[in-house]
């Protein structure tokens, strides 16, 4: 992966007073995650800049876009399927930093991703080519396609298979 980023997880609010850059992905246990390039944007930075308390008054939140910041959702089970997760940014105007790390970390996950081919609902018929933007991360590609979700969902109109 990039040397320089961190990950960042909202289920540790019940354990840490601000959020802790973690080393690993496999570390937050969430749906979602926010990858900082730390070469852009410092800890320190970011908790002075994105973090503030919980309305609540119990926790905190934390941006999830802005510059040096990236945004993993991931997938999860659904009915009909495995319903998509999505990688995603929001490059601030003029920030050619953050749009070079974005650049790398989609140019990576498409190099990691397996293609899928979308899946007519009607017909039931595969697409001869695989999807240009949509690629399923191995974990999720070896999830779908079983008999507990067999097709990948973006919505009850649109299907995707690994398998073509």
């Amino acid at each position: 992966m990039l040397p320089t980023v961190r990950f960042v997880g909202a289920p540790q609010q019940t354990e840490t007073p601000t959020p802790t850059f973690r080393e690993s992905l496999s570390e937050c246990t969430g749906p979602h995650v926010t990858l900082v390039d730390t070469s852009i944007i410092s800890e320190g930075t970011f908790h002075r800049d994105y973090v503030v308390r919980h309305p609540s008054g119990r926790g905190w939140v934390y941006a999830i876009v802005g510059t040096g910041l990236a945004s993993l959702v991931r997938s999860r089970l659904a009915e009909d399927g495995l319903r998509n997760g999505e990688l995603r940014a929001s490059v601030p105007t003029g920030d050619t930093r953050t749009a070079e790390y974005v650049r790398e970390l989609m140019n990576l996950a498409r190099a990691g991703g397996t293609g899928v081919f979308a899946v007519d609902p009607l017909t039931k018929n595969t697409a001869r080519r695989a999807e240009r933007d949509f690629v399923a991360w191995p974990d999720a590609a070896s999830g779908f396609g079983a008999k507990e979700a067999p097709l990948l969902t973006n919505g009850p109109t649109a299907w995707f298979t690994v398998d073509r």
